[in-house]
């Protein structure tokens, strides 16, 4: 993977989420299965991704043993991801997830409907991550480098230590998601059982009344159970470059579609 034309190390990487393998770290200290840790890891790396907020944080400082709240979010997330993964039925008592909404802090986009509504999506997104942070962050011979080299640093020796081939070596996306997952945004609509615009108003207020013209490739909603009011879809633009310009280059925003406030959130693929 390159960056502003600069070779990415896989020493960089292992630095740059030294985070996520604290929290690989806590969850698996619970004592949580080895393929649980990672699925739960995972999840929340996608997470991060999607929402901008700093979920691993949280999990790293946990009490692996002492904690009320990591118990109850390896429950929710290993589901979920049994789920997602292999289409294994969530359990009974699972009705939300709680534990998992609360720590990104904000229910707008993320609730067990959304998960629903975007399996596929979120199924390609923990594929890449898995195939590719995951490689790296769940590489305990990898990991046991990095530290001998950081120790060895810290002694001060002459001449400077360097780290092992391994760790210098390119950092290289062996999958990456679709180019599709690139040009699309989230849709969520307020928890009211008020009217919804439709997938033609959505389309027609960004062509149209915005005044962008042909921009849009399709939009998809969710079709609620019954009681429930239509809460998530999803907008896919013709281009990267034209999903940005409709969005006014932010990553997040409120549009007033067909007279109701529409939350609109770019999804930024983790590779």
């Amino acid at each position: 993977m390159r960056s502003n034309n600069k070779v990415v190390r896989v020493l960089e990487v292992l630095n740059a989420r030294a985070t996520a393998r604290q929290a690989y770290q806590v969850v698996l200290a619970r004592p949580t299965e080895l393929e649980v840790a990672k699925n739960v890891v995972c999840l929340l790396l996608w997470l991060e991704t999607i929402m901008g907020v700093q979920v691993l944080d949280s999990v790293a400082a946990m009490a692996p043993t002492a904690d009320a709240s990591l118990t109850l979010l390896v429950m929710e997330a290993s589901a979920l991801s049994s789920y997602i993964l292999h289409g294994h039925p969530l359990p009974a008592p699972l009705e939300g997830i709680p534990t998992i909404v609360a720590l990104c802090g904000v229910d707008r986009l993320v609730d067990l409907r959304f998960f629903k509504f975007h399996k596929d999506l979120v199924t390609r997104g923990l594929a890449v991550i898995r195939d590719n942070l995951g490689a790296l962050l769940f590489n305990d011979s990898l990991l046991a480098m990095l530290r001998r080299f950081e120790e060895d640093a810290n002694l001060s020796l002459t001449p400077r230590p360097l780290p092992a081939p391994e760790l210098m070596a390119p950092f290289v996306a062996t999958t990456r998601t679709p180019p599709e997952d690139s040009r699309t945004a989230f849709v969520a609509f307020p928890e009211c059982h008020c009217h919804r615009p439709s997938s033609q108003d959505i389309v027609n207020y960004f062509e149209k009344t915005l005044g962008f013209g042909r921009c849009i490739e399709r939009v998809e909603t969710e079709r609620p159970g019954a009681g429930q009011a239509m809460k998530h879809g999803i907008i896919v633009f013709m281009s990267e470059e034209l999903r940005d310009e409709a969005m006014f280059q932010e990553t997040a925003a409120f549009f007033r579609v067909d007279g109701h406030d529409t939350w609109v959130q770019l999804y930024m693929p983790p590779l």
